[in-house]
């Protein structure tokens, strides 16, 4: 994987809320666009997010990067990992998806059709926080273990709540593969899937090691 000598950071704020549907498909594409300016001027670009609806935004701008990079024969990946930092409202932890290019496309939707599917559903609203953070640790080791029987997996996700379950459950799988010497990385695609009836569009992360 690139190490690049140069790091861009990029934070993403939440949309504001009563944002119409077609604003916040514009905000995700304006962000994808910086996205995609800071991995091609840079090489890699820390991406940070604070709060689930911040995750989400995240993850979706980087699906359309990807889009974009591969029109410039390049491919991105993401290692997402916890980050902490002083705001206005106090100490927060966030997650940050530490993103890189590589030369060459790699068809991950082609890759996807062969790696083991984990859907991902999000917590019931009156969940207490311990139950939230032992519901993430269970999917991270699955994710984890997966991954020592399998070469990729697609964490597939509807909804704000379900990407930054998962994206925090990747955070840790990522500590729990590194003891075997190895690093997660993983790359979002939108998917179209089926819930009660209603065709909705969510993210897949393909989720892989590398050494």
């Amino acid at each position: 994987m690139r190490d690049g000598d140069n790091n861009c950071t990029i934070k993403v704020k939440a949309d504001y809320e009563g944002i119409s549907r077609d604003e916040r498909r514009k905000a995700a594409r304006k962000l994808a666009g910086a996205i995609t300016h800071a991995l091609r001027s840079c090489g890699e670009v820390s991406v940070r997010c604070f709060g689930y609806a911040s995750i989400g935004k995240g993850a979706k701008a980087l699906a359309i990067a990807r889009e974009f990079m591969a029109e410039h024969g390049l491919s991105m990946y993401c290692a997402p990992a916890f980050i902490d930092a002083d705001m206005d409202d106090g100490h927060r932890t966030g997650l940050c998806y530490a993103s890189f290019s590589e030369e060459g496309v790699v068809d991950i939707q082609e890759k996807m059709k062969s790696a083991k599917e984990l859907r991902v559903k999000s917590d019931p609203t009156d969940m207490d926080s311990e139950s939230k953070k032992v519901a993430v640790r269970q999917l991270a080791g699955s994710v984890a273990n997966a991954l020592r029987e399998v070469d990729g997996v697609q964490v597939r996700c509807i909804g704000m709540a379900s990407i930054g379950k998962a994206v925090k459950a990747l955070a840790i799988a990522r500590g729990f593969v590194a003891v075997q010497g190895r690093d997660l990385y993983c790359t979002p695609v939108f998917i179209d899937a089926e819930i009660q009836g209603e065709e909705r569009t969510g993210i897949a992360f393909f989720v892989f090691t590398g050494g």
